[in-house]
């Protein structure tokens, strides 16, 4: 369990799931994909989705992305965040494992890294 990939791959996954939700995309039915990562709520007060997490209070995926926004992270630092709201994704590809798993100070620097990234692109986005 992990992400085993290339920034490539998985830009095109985070293209490919928007194109899908806006149904530009006969890959997968936006319902398919809504139900993907809709939350659950079986544990109650989750964010947690089919394999996804959703943002919450202290969520990694940092303060920028939408309500409607969907998330995975890995173990080693990893995570890919996707807003359905404008289209933006945001991929880390990391190994917060290297030299030693005890680095915890990763946890605190994945949603300052989306925060960045958020804000960078909205500060390019064209007029």
């Amino acid at each position: 369990a992990g992400l085993f990939s290339t920034l490539y791959e998985v830009q095109a996954l985070a293209q490919l799931l928007l194109r899908c939700l806006a149904g530009r995309s006969a890959f997968l039915r936006a319902e398919t994909v809504a139900a993907f990562i809709r939350r659950q709520e079986v544990v109650p007060g989750s964010s947690r989705a089919l394999g996804w997490d959703t943002p919450s209070t202290g969520a990694t995926c940092g303060r920028h992305f939408s309500v409607r926004a969907f998330g995975h992270t890995g173990f080693t630092g990893t995570s890919i965040w996707i807003d359905p709201e404008d289209e933006r994704f945001v991929v880390l590809l990391s190994n917060r494992v290297h030299p030693t798993r005890e680095n915890n100070q990763f946890l605190q620097l994945r949603p300052q890294l989306h925060d960045l990234a958020m804000e960078s692109m909205v500060q390019s986005a064209p007029i």
